[in-house]
Parts: C-alpha cells; structure tokens; sequence
C-alpha cells in the first residue's frame, strides 16, 4: 500500500513541527506533499531562516490542486475550525494541533461531516505520552488505590507574553485558556479513568498576570464530574514563572485520590508518590521513560480501519473537544454568588 499523502495547513504554532517530525520518522506510510501557510509575515520569515519550503499561499489553491488524504492544521487556534470543515467538504482526513476548533458550532459540523462522510479526525493530544502518566494509568487500572474518587490536575504554564506567537493575544484568535491547555488535563483524566466528562460544577477565567492584553484570560480553573462519579479538580492557568520555562514540576501535576490511597506524578520528577492505605510513608516508583507520541500511528490505524482500545480515535477527539469546549463556554458565562448567599 502506497503511503497516504499528508498536506500541511498553518505553521503559525511551533507544535505542527512536532507532526512533521513523526511523519519524517513513518515515511513508508505517511508522505509530506505540500506545506501551505497563507500568512504572508510567517511565511517569508520562514523562508528566510530556510526552515521550510513552503509549496502553497492558499489554502484553496492547495486543495484544488494537490493530491492528498490528510489535512494536518497548524494555523492559530480560532481558524483550525474552519480549516477542518474545509478539509472535511474536499474529502480529506483531518490531523490538528489541539485546539481542534474554538466553537461548539464547529463541532457539531465537524462531527456531522465525519459521519456523513466516514473520514476520520485526529489531535495531536500530548500528556498522556509522558512516563509518569503511562505508570499512574497503569497503577489505577491495576486497582493499586481502589476505586478513584478524585484527581487534582495542575497544567500551570508560563505566559512568555514576548516569545509567544503575537496571534495569542488578539482578540478573537486564542479562543480559551480552557480550550487551550485545559483540553490535555480533559484528555487525560479521561483516559486515566475511562470516564467522560458529564458535568461542569463549575468554571472560571479571567485576566490576572497578563495586565498589558486585559482581553486575554490567562488564569484559568474548573471542577468537573466524570461518567464514573470522579470528581476533578483543575487549574491550567498561565502563571509558572517565565524563566523556568516548562520545567516547574506544577507544568503538570496530577493527584489521583482512591479508597484505598493516593498516587501523585508531575512532569519534572522521573518517580511516582504511592501511598497505599498499607503504608506508613509513601513509596516513590520509577517511571517509565517517555514514550514517542503516537497519535499519527493511531489515526493511520483508524484510517486502515485498525484502532485498538484506548487509543485517539475520531469519537474520542470529538467528545473531548466538545468537553472542553462546554468546560471553556460555562467558565466565559459563568455567575458568581458572592456572600452573604441569600
């Protein structure tokens, strides 16, 4: 079978490298035919530095003119929704950066074109790759604290306001400090606990540190309840300090509470906490290495109509989506009960 052939809309977010880097290393099964970016400042910003060849300005053009079978979406986050529908109209698969869209609308028309069309829609979801998070799955599923009644997740990041692609901070292209980092924390809790998100219980944003753009909500929080009655805890806000970059231990932190104990893992420390209701201290577990992201093996396994459980597939990206999407929209339209409650 000949490799499908990946196209490229958007480099406007340093993550699609990391999609043209897995699919440099699957060149047998996947092929790079075009690279599009219809920004005219990072395109020949691009050129100059001789990173990229770019073949395409218009993402109509290429779609007219190039043969392909995946879209692979890069572009600031409020355009990859209509990138997607565009895509999807044409007949192509979809493999997007996360956010996969901004809006619920987009969505919902995303979801009804894979339907109707039976092509697949892939995101590029990160954590759950990381060794600490393989082992904390691993201890939960094998029962090592019983049933898991409640996860803290911190995805504390910093704000870079002069390094960060200026598109993050114009009104209308961000689309959610939820949407954005708080889609991993959804990713993983649910694939932590093979539970779906099914209720908001409540959700906040708003404009702390970043002062200079008062329209961008860098601060970010929300509770949630999972089909299994787990409850979550989140705080995926932009306020780890500049200079350490994304090496804080709170970059993310996760701890998993059940009957039986508590496991804890962050994305700094090679170990895992384990405290069974056995033990008198908690132990520490060594962590697997990193594991390679795979989520371009699984969606060309989709694709052939081969996904094994557990993995990213379309009905997974789409659910985890349209969570935190409702996640981001009940924290924009949330109402405060300030005390003395009434």
């Amino acid at each position: 079978m000949p490799p499908l052939r990946l196209a490229i809309v958007g480099v406007r977010h340093q993550h699609i490298f990391a999609l043209l880097q897995e699919a440099s290393k699957m060149k047998k099964e996947v092929q790079v035919v075009a690279i599009c970016e219809e920004n005219t400042k990072t395109r020949l910003a691009y050129q100059q530095s001789g990173k990229i060849t770019f073949t395409h300005s218009s993402v109509d053009a290429m779609l007219a003119s190039t043969p392909c079978d995946i879209i692979g979406i890069g572009d600031y986050y409020g355009r990859r929704g209509a990138i997607a529908i565009q895509a999807l109209r044409a007949g192509r698969h979809v493999l997007a950066d996360k956010p996969l869209c901004t809006t619920i609308a987009e969505c919902d028309k995303i979801q009804e074109l894979a339907q109707k069309t039976n092509l697949k829609v892939g995101c590029m979801f990160g954590l759950r790759w990381m060794g600490a998070v393989q082992l904390l799955r691993k201890k939960i599923q094998e029962g090592a604290i019983g049933q898991v009644r409640t996860i803290n997740i911190t995805g504390q990041h910093p704000l870079m306001l002069k390094k960060r692609p200026g598109w993050y901070f114009e009104p209308g292209k961000h689309g959610g400090t939820i949407n954005d980092i708080g889609v991993h924390a959804i990713e993983a809790v649910q694939w932590l606990t093979n539970g779906d998100v099914v209720e908001v219980t409540g959700a906040r944003v708003w404009n702390g540190k970043a002062s200079a753009t008062p329209w961008f909500k860098d601060c970010a929080q929300f509770m949630l309840r999972l089909s299994n009655d787990v409850g979550v805890i989140g705080d995926v806000s932009y306020l780890s300090p500049d200079a350490g970059g994304f090496g804080q231990p709170q970059n993310w932190r996760i701890i998993v509470h059940g009957d039986n104990g508590v496991l804890e893992c962050n994305s700094t420390e090679p170990s895992l906490t384990i405290a069974t209701a056995k033990d008198k201290k908690p132990r520490s577990l060594k962590c697997p290495a990193n594991l390679e992201s795979s989520y371009l093996k699984d969606f060309l396994q989709e694709i052939k109509g081969e996904p094994k459980p557990f993995q990213i597939t379309t009905p997974y990206v789409l659910r985890t989506t349209r969570a935190a999407l409702q996640v981001q929209q009940a924290a924009d339209q949330s109402k405060s009960f300030p005390f003395p409650i009434k």
